[in-house]
């Protein structure tokens, strides 16, 4: 495989303004193991990191610095049959796991390959639950031939658009970086495989896609991985307007080395309580060259993502990205798609909690502060009735188009509550005359200060 040589003096002047070369880094404990890591994600209180390994290894934190290994292995005793004519001589060490959660599920996307071929296939697996977990594995995603104008069916990556659209990034060398939509409904590919960016055997992998603001970033690798020490990778970032592209203007991100910490690989962007957190694995100079688990803290200027080690881990005035269940203080009745419709216009009220993902809401950071709300069941958009800005006027469920009327912020009201407010109107979420009853409906209302315009966020 052909490797991308760039002028060194020029490198090492962007990588400066990109990077916070600080010694004061935040400190991994417990079981820092991890190569080619998925982005890490929550199950309630529980951070979760699946990486490389025999049957997919993965750990646990709840303050994502002191890490414990997992009871066992996604897969314990051998592999998904399908895997055997699909990827000959494949070993049993899965790669590049990465994870999301979609409409109940937890789904795992893992690449089987077999080193420096493009025969190569991404599956899927899904479980209720990463703390007790069941998997259930429901086969291929993508796949690759083993030619060299493959994009190579490795290194899966998933990202969440602020319309709850799902895509897989994917790719390794070969034909470079491709793109597909994801139907959340059963984990596998809406349309076809798109080609993103790179190719030509260009060394171009572990792509990962994130949204800051209008922009979209494609994170990857460069360089050779899995030579420990002697590791040549290095991570540069790109952006776009469309998440299909054209991603352009690539700069340095991680350089090849800084201190211990030696050929970065395979960034994942973790959003929570308002702070973004990039995860990679390095060759820990000062053990051995093994591979470790690496955090790292985000923000961005003049449009651009910027990387330090020196950071605590504290809320930054945020909710975190996830999966949720709206709960109403006055009532404890939940915020509810009435009769479970996936019709335009559909009517938001309160109603008894249930199991259904009509009463389930994925919180999606807008990068400026404000959220969307998509409903789990519809896919559709929390919305302000035909963009009112009157006090009373309706709350409804929409496609999502980016307006204010879908946008909404989070405030603190005290004893873990939140009020929901419109950018729109100014005005927040009220459940109409205080009722307690079963399908009242949710409005928009001034501030009142009362217990019916305060809703707890209970985190899937």
């Amino acid at each position: 495989m052909q490797q991308l040589h760039r002028p060194l003096l020029g490198l090492f002047l962007l990588w400066f303004s990109a990077f916070s070369l600080n010694s004061a880094a935040i400190g991994i404990t417990g079981v820092p193991n991890s190569h080619d890591p998925a982005g890490l994600i929550k199950d309630g209180d529980t951070y979760f990191h699946f990486t490389t390994g025999a049957g997919i290894w993965y750990s646990t934190s709840t303050n994502l610095t002191h890490w414990t290994a997992g009871p066992g292995p996604v897969f314990p005793s051998g592999w998904p049959s399908w895997i055997n004519s699909a990827v000959p001589g494949f070993s049993g060490s899965f790669w590049a796991p990465d994870l999301i959660q979609m409409k109940g599920y937890y789904y795992l996307y893992y690449s089987v390959s077999t080193f420096g071929s493009s025969r190569s296939a991404i599956g899927v697996a899904r479980s209720p639950s990463l703390k007790n977990p069941s998997w259930q594995d429901l086969g291929m995603v993508v796949s690759s031939s083993g030619a060299a104008t493959d994009i190579n069916a490795i290194d899966p990556a998933l990202f969440r658009d602020h319309d709850g659209r799902i895509y897989m990034s994917y790719g390794s060398f070969f034909a470079g970086i491709g793109l597909v939509e994801i139907n959340p409904a059963t984990g596998k590919t809406l349309g076809n495989v798109q080609h993103l960016y790179g190719g030509n055997h260009q060394s171009i992998e572990a792509p990962y896609i994130s949204r800051q603001g209008n922009y979209y970033y494609l994170y990857i690798n460069r360089g050779a991985c899995c030579q420990g020490s002697n590791s040549s990778y290095y991570i540069q970032v790109a952006r776009a307007s469309s998440v299909w592209g054209p991603y352009q203007d690539e700069r340095a991100l991680l350089p090849n080395q800084s201190g211990q910490y030696k050929g970065p690989g395979h960034v994942g962007v973790l959003k929570d309580s308002g702070c973004q957190y990039v995860s990679t694995h390095y060759y820990d100079l000062n053990d051995n060259g093994n591979a470790k688990l690496d955090l790292l803290k985000m923000s961005f200027s003049n449009g651009w993502p910027s990387l330090s080690r020196s950071f605590s881990v504290a809320s930054c005035g945020g909710i975190s990205e996830g999966s949720y269940r709206i709960k109403a203080r006055h009532s404890g009745k939940y915020l509810t798609l009435d009769n479970a419709s996936t019709s335009n216009g559909a009517n938001i009220e309160q109603n008894a909690l249930s199991t259904g993902l009509h009463q389930q809401w994925q919180l999606i950071s807008l990068g400026d502060g404000s959220y969307s709300l998509i409903n789990s069941h519809s896919s559709q958009a929390l919305d302000v009735w035909e963009m009112s800005t009157a006090a009373g006027a309706n709350i409804a469920q929409w496609p999502y188009w980016g307006g204010t009327g879908q946008k909404w912020t989070l405030e603190d009201a005290g004893a873990g509550y939140v009020r929901i407010r419109s950018v729109l109107s100014g005005l927040v979420l009220d459940v109409s005359g205080a009722s307690t009853a079963n399908d009242a409906n949710v409005v928009q209302w001034n501030q009142t200060g009362g217990s019916n315009q305060q809703w707890l966020l209970e985190r899937l």
